[in-house]
């Protein structure tokens, strides 16, 4: 499609479900932000079918003048679809998808107009930090700050990693996005929006990774989902998908390094010493058949696993320490 194809430069697009309070914080920092940028931005806001007061709040921000392209399903199509539902009705050519349990910092739909104007991205990937009650007072006292273009599609990868499953921080270039003729092996993974993520980074000369902290996303608010089946078996089907389309394996590698070393040992120690709830799993015996033939599962997840659950916390509280981290991490599956 061609730039005079969309109705709005930028959609931001919110599938919700029973999480009225959240949303009503989601809602109220974009909403304050609408003004100052005309018909330049879209708010669309996808009710999967909730039984709380979803509709009431998004009423509420209607009244006040705010234009909110508004879809309410009649059954729950379940996270997957609700997410592509998002995207399919977003007007945007770009298109955020974001949680409705995070929130975008004061001026950051400014900032992030301001970039998309500038040069043509496949991703725009903004940085993030948690929290669990106020997003104001937990914001990082430590500013980051600029952004960084890569032509390397490579580089990018490895550093964004796999916070590509994090919709809130992902941008998306619809006019560089190839969709699948079969959407069904993105269904019911809880990974459907790799389908979009991934075509644009791969289609794009240029992507880009802001430093500065523009989203604050909400910590241990999600549930419902295996965490060794979906970033283990879900999350690498999906690399084959695009495999067998000939992306190099090499970016995928970088992916599972860094869940590897990272994401699963720090999720596997929060279950360990019940920090989160998550679907109960083997994980030696889950992650073992994808991972054995690489190091990093045997030097940082398997001890996760193994050593005294107190021990692999004392550990992880110290690797978070040095690294001076207060990131988000992926979550997105109970929408």
């Amino acid at each position: 499609m061609t730039a005079d194809a969309y109705s709005h430069l930028l959609t931001i697009a919110v599938p919700t479900y029973n999480r009225a309070q959240d949303l009503d914080l989601c809602l109220s920092q974009i909403c304050q932000q609408l003004p100052r940028n005309g018909d330049t931005v879209e708010l669309l806001v996808s009710n999967n079918c909730s039984t709380d007061a979803t509709d009431d709040v998004v009423q509420k921000h209607i009244s006040l003048g705010h234009e909110i392209t508004y879809l309410v399903n009649g059954v729950n199509i379940g996270p997957d679809r609700n997410f592509e539902q998002c995207y399919r009705r977003a007007g945007g050519r770009y298109v955020l998808i974001l949680g409705d349990d995070d929130v975008l910092l004061d001026g950051a739909v400014d900032k992030i107009v301001a970039l998309l104007k500038d040069e043509e991205y496949g991703i725009v990937f903004l940085n993030s930090y948690g929290f669990t009650e106020d997003f104001v007072r937990e914001k990082p006292a430590i500013a980051s700050h600029g952004h960084a273009v890569y032509t390397d599609a490579l580089q990018f990868v490895k550093r964004v990693a796999y916070f590509f499953t994090f919709t809130s921080a992902n941008i998306v270039n619809r006019s560089l996005v190839k969709e699948p003729a079969d959407w069904g092996p993105f269904f019911d993974s809880n990974l459907v929006q790799l389908a979009w993520i991934f075509s644009a980074l791969f289609s794009a000369k240029k992507n880009i990774y802001v430093s500065e902290r523009l989203l604050a996303a909400r910590l241990y608010n999600s549930g419902g989902y295996a965490l060794c089946r979906v970033f283990g078996h879900n999350f690498n089907k999906v690399f084959d998908l695009f495999i067998r389309e000939g992306i190099d394996p090499r970016f995928f590698r970088a992916i599972n390094r860094k869940l590897l070393s990272t994401h699963f040992p720090a999720q596997i120690t929060r279950l360990r010493n019940n920090l989160i709830r998550l679907q109960p799993e083997n994980y030696f015996e889950s992650l073992y058949p994808l991972f054995r033939g690489y190091l990093y599962f045997w030097l940082f997840t398997v001890p996760a696993i193994f050593l005294p659950a107190r021990l692999t916390y004392l550990l992880f509280l110290l690797a978070e320490k040095v690294r001076g981290r207060n990131t988000a991490l992926p979550q997105r599956f109970s929408r």
